[in-house]
């Protein structure tokens, strides 16, 4: 279980890394996005376009430090519900909102992104109980270790490539395509 409490914590401080990143290399964009997020008052969203990539930063920073893993893992819950809020709000309205979470995407919020915040979350709620349950645990392996960065690597690149994952898998009539 050490491993998979390792495996969650590389994830999600990669995660929030790279949407950080992306974020701040376009912050306009982002801001952008959040225009089309009728439930969140129009003098909250400058503020939240600064506010979010600088605790998905501060998130990563908790998760890399062993000293303040647990404390990381328990803020990635409490960030990961209201990430996992937002497209639940999205769909229960429904609207057709993109959002520029990790860059220049156009695709509407929508299932998949429930999903994928929900795997977040999961990997959050899952590595704090580990973490708090196990600790350190026992001497880490090199193999079990190379395993979990293996593990991280594959589950950080399907959600950060949730939207173009979800293009591939949507049906022509859906994506623009009358087949002619």
């Amino acid at each position: 279980m050490l491993y998979v409490s390792l495996a969650c914590r590389l994830t999600l401080a990669a995660v929030m890394a790279l949407a950080a990143v992306t974020k701040l290399r376009s912050p306009g964009r982002f801001a952008a996005s959040l225009a089309g997020f009728d439930f969140i008052p129009e003098r909250l969203r400058r503020p939240l376009a600064v506010l979010v990539p600088g605790v998905e930063l501060l998130l990563a920073a908790l998760l890399a430090l062993p000293s303040t893993v647990t404390a990381g893992f328990f803020a990635a819950v409490l960030f990961c519900c209201g990430l996992t809020a937002v497209p639940v709000l999205v769909l229960a309205r429904g609207k057709q909102v993109s959002c520029a979470c990790f860059g220049a995407s156009d695709v509407p919020l929508g299932g998949w992104h429930v999903v994928r915040n929900s795997v977040l979350l999961a990997a959050a709620g899952l590595g704090a109980f580990l973490h708090v349950h196990l600790g350190d645990g026992p001497t880490a392996h090199p193999p079990g270790i190379a395993l979990a960065v293996a593990a991280a690597a594959v589950l950080t690149t399907l959600i950060v490539f949730t939207d173009d994952i979800a293009v591939l898998f949507r049906s022509p009539a859906v994506a623009g395509d009358t087949g002619r």
